[in-house]
């Protein structure tokens, strides 16, 4: 069965990954990036590969987004997969189903932070990245052939990703934000763990977990990045990926018409989540 690990972008999920798998391999010092890679991104072409699904084709990767999970599924076992995708519906294919899917973390941030983090990730202007946040991106795009827009195309704008997930009730569900891993890491990383023990039995080890959040700390992973370099599945352009991991960037770096822009668009779910 699946476990999702989804978020709208630049929200955590790298930290969230790196800190899983540094758990999940019991790994005691030296982290390192290629362990990510036990947490595939869905979807990936790979993926599709051995159904030959044709993934140029954005109709094909939808209608086989459960065909691909029944095949992962085939390995009887939980699989963590990392996704940005909107729990969504298109042409009547549902994203995922609980027979493929047992449980997610949803990871949150204030979209205040969210575009000045993924305006640096794009190397685009801070506008042109807004318009991309509050754009409603989930349609249908046959035969586009980008090499990264089956990923743009179904995640929705900020507030829809975040609610297709908040209100996807046919699993358990855990919802993160970003922001109290940054300020309570402990409690927010033990909360995760605790919810994958009763989720599907994983053992709660507290030293691990205080080893995890140590060799995958923001600072950890700059350093990583700067020795090793870290690759990215997506098309990465600012050179850095592990920027800042802060929270509240905004109040000094964003100019306070976008701010209040960011405000108006996503006041609904701002408020929901304390950011407003």
């Amino acid at each position: 069965m699946i476990i999702w690990l989804a978020s709208y972008p630049k929200s955590g999920n790298t930290w969230l990954r790196s800190f899983l798998t540094n758990y999940l391999n019991k790994r005691t010092s030296n982290f390192d990036f290629s362990l990510l890679d036990q947490i595939r991104r869905f979807p990936r072409k790979e993926l599709y590969a051995p159904l030959k699904v044709n993934f140029n084709k954005f109709s094909e990767i939808v209608k086989n987004w459960i065909n691909v999970q029944e095949f992962i599924n085939l390995k009887n076992e939980f699989t963590y997969l990392k996704t940005h995708n909107a729990m969504c519906t298109i042409n009547n294919y549902p994203f995922t189903n609980s027979k493929n899917t047992i449980g997610f973390i949803y990871l949150v941030r204030d979209p205040r932070d969210v575009v000045l983090s993924y305006s640096k990730f794009l190397n685009k202007s801070i506008a042109h990245t807004f318009d991309i946040m509050k754009s409603n991106s989930i349609s249908p795009a046959p035969n586009n052939t980008s090499k990264n827009a089956p990923d743009e195309i179904m995640m929705g704008s900020w507030a829809q990703n975040y609610t297709s997930w908040r209100d996807y009730n046919s699993v358990k569900k855990i919802i993160v934000k970003y922001e109290d891993l940054i300020l309570n890491p402990y409690e927010t990383f033990f909360k995760i763990i605790n919810y994958l023990n009763k989720l599907y039995g994983l053992t709660i080890d507290e030293e691990m977990i205080k080893i995890s959040i140590d060799n995958t700390s923001f600072k950890n992973l700059q350093d990583l990045e700067k020795r090793s370099g870290f690759k990215v599945v997506e098309a990465k352009k600012s050179g850095i990926f592990f920027r800042k991991g802060k929270s509240g960037n905004w109040k000094t770096e964003l100019d306070v018409k976008i701010v209040s822009q960011i405000e108006q668009a996503f006041k609904e779910e701002m408020k929901e989540l304390n950011y407003l």
